[in-house]
């Protein structure tokens, strides 16, 4: 049966403000002011490739509530499925952006969120069924009990359905600790269709310090998943499948414009290829290409077309090996 959706996502979007480059907060005059969040950046990169998304959240009834969801709907996403409230405030974060040997650093000011207060019995569990895959980040789970629980719920029953599941662990040092998170987000990782888990996440949250392959082969026999996915930085990423295949996909250089929502690019990207060949090398590629795409483009949103993606992909064919 023809679904609805190709990928429904679920998480917190926020306004995001940044001086210009490379300026430091103390001294901006002006910030720059732009949308981001890890799901709607997959929403947003996989709608722009030509699939169908969707986009459900909280969001509080103002002009900065709205200018996300315009924002996104803009590019192809359908945010019919928002939960508009008069109650709670939009979260916001601050980037300030630096060169080596300054980092870039992010403040977050999300707490009290209208998303951070949305609840399992807010999400509208006939939306599992229009859709072909559901992506959630360990990010929603970090924001509140209740995104917790919401969290586990929407996953859990995504699987009652048959819904294919792609959880992101995405791991937020700011927003809790690693015991903490490593206790709320093994049960989200079990069982899932594809994981991703950057190699540093793996070190620090599951306590993996051995090489890509010994990492990703825990994963699988930890998780029981279809498909483990683990980014390395310059080192590319690596992907195993159930039949205990390897796939290693190189990194590609680009000049580093903006590195948030690189990641998220990369997800997109993999995603697309696996929910539209099914080839875990040309997905591997893909996301490659969306992430390098994305790095050089201001702002969290990867603002790529499918035929940016095969350009790049054609120059760097043959960089993906099993």
């Amino acid at each position: 049966m023809q679904k609805r959706y190709d990928v429904l996502t679920l998480g917190e979007t926020m306004i995001r403000l940044a001086p210009p480059r490379w300026q430091r907060l103390e001294q901006a005059d002006s910030l720059e002011v732009a949308v981001g969040g890890a799901e709607s950046n997959v929403a947003v990169a996989l709608s722009r490739l030509g699939l169908k998304t969707a986009w459900v959240s909280r969001l509080t009834d103002n002009p900065l509530g709205h200018r996300i969801a315009q924002t996104l709907r803009a590019h192809g996403v359908d945010v019919s499925h928002v939960i508009w409230t008069p109650a709670g405030r939009v979260g916001m974060y601050l980037v300030e952006f630096g060169q080596p040997p300054r980092a870039t650093t992010v403040i977050y000011d999300r707490r009290g969120s209208a998303m951070s207060e949305m609840t399992p019995g807010d999400f509208n569990l006939t939306l599992l069924d229009e859709a072909r895959l559901l992506h959630v980040s360990g990010i929603t789970p970090a924001l509140s009990p209740a995104c917790r629980a919401l969290a586990e719920g929407v996953l859990r029953m995504a699987a009652e359905r048959g819904v294919l599941r792609s959880f992101d662990v995405n791991y937020r040092a700011k927003l809790w600790s690693a015991d903490e998170a490593r206790a709320a987000l093994e049960p989200m990782c079990v069982g899932v269709d594809v994981l991703f888990v950057t190699q540093q996440d793996a070190q620090r949250l599951f306590e993996r310090q051995s090489d890509a392959p010994e990492i990703l082969r825990w994963l699988q026999a930890r998780f029981n998943v279809g498909v483990a996915v683990m980014t390395m930085g310059k080192e590319g990423a690596m992907a195993l499948d159930r039949d205990g295949c390897f796939y290693k996909g190189q990194a590609e250089p680009t000049p580093e414009v903006d590195p948030l929502g690189s990641g998220d690019a990369f997800a997109a990207g993999f995603l697309f290829g696996y929910l539209t060949d099914g080839n875990l090398a040309s997905a591997l590629q893909l996301g490659a290409s969306a992430a390098a795409l994305k790095r050089t483009i201001p702002g969290d949103l990867a603002l790529i077309s499918l035929e940016d993606l095969r350009q790049v992909t054609d120059q760097n064919e043959g960089q993906i090996r099993r």
